[in-house]
């Protein structure tokens, strides 16, 4: 136990300082959603003096989320089935070096470290035999939405060291704090690299909305009713002078 503890004390810094060889950036550190938005790209950029194999991971703020099936019932189609998962992210995208994707090398990744969109361990709050099926669901449903991604992006890296990939966001992408990890793939691993925070939020009036719907729900409800019915008794204040 001895020798084998000496070891790992002995790789461990190699590791670290393998690590510790990539610098990144983005572009921005800061997405803002207005009433126009309609998704965003960013920039990451970075040097790795090894030029190893780079995976980069761009995730999220994690939600509960209810995925439910429609059943028809007596003629008629209805929400019957529903599973919760407690924490799935909001958003998901991976992209690779080229040597990765060319080989195949990255579903093995994947499927050994559990990285990959589709091998996210969402969690149901109560575990059924259908809980698997609407795992994939949802993954599917996230995949469509272009909030997970269906195929790793291409990071583009140079002999000296130099990467760099885009990374786009929806017009749904969530607000939240999300982080953007690169790793190193070394012997086959990935190793973390170096970690950048990215944070996503609303501004303007659509912020002011958003806020009044999250933290005041019930004045936004009445101003909400209140401005339906004013829309109403103009609508049919104007018919009747047509």
């Amino acid at each position: 136990m001895q020798m084998l503890a000496l070891i790992l004390s002995a790789l461990i810094p190699l590791t670290f300082a393998k690590a510790q060889q990539i610098a990144t950036d983005l572009s921005s550190h800061e997405i803002e959603i207005n009433a126009g938005f309609d998704g965003a790209e960013l920039l990451l950029f970075g040097h790795e003096g090894n030029t190893e194999d780079i995976l980069v991971i761009v995730k999220g703020p994690e939600f509960s989320t209810t995925v439910r099936r429609k059943e028809r019932v007596g003629g008629i189609w209805v929400n019957k089935t529903e599973v919760l998962f407690e924490s799935a992210p909001g958003f998901y995208f991976v992209a690779a070096t080229p040597n990765l994707n060319a080989d195949g090398r990255i579903e093995t990744i994947f499927a050994e470290t559990g990285l990959g969109a589709r091998y996210l361990g969402l969690n149901a709050k109560t575990e059924t035999n259908l809980s698997e099926t609407f795992r994939g669901a949802l993954i599917e449903l996230k995949t469509r939405a272009k909030l997970y991604s269906d195929s790793p992006g291409t990071v583009q890296i140079r002999p000296d060291g130099l990467f760099r990939v885009k990374i786009p966001f929806p017009a749904s992408t969530p607000v939240g704090t999300y982080s953007v990890t690169v790793y190193q793939v070394v012997d086959g691993w990935p190793v973390a690299g170096a970690s950048t925070p990215l944070a996503v939020r609303k501004v303007g009036f659509s912020a002011y909305v958003f806020d009044l719907a999250h933290n005041q729900p019930l004045i936004y409800g009445i101003i909400a009713i209140a401005i339906a019915l004013s829309a109403g008794w103009l609508g049919g204040l104007a018919f009747r002078r047509s």
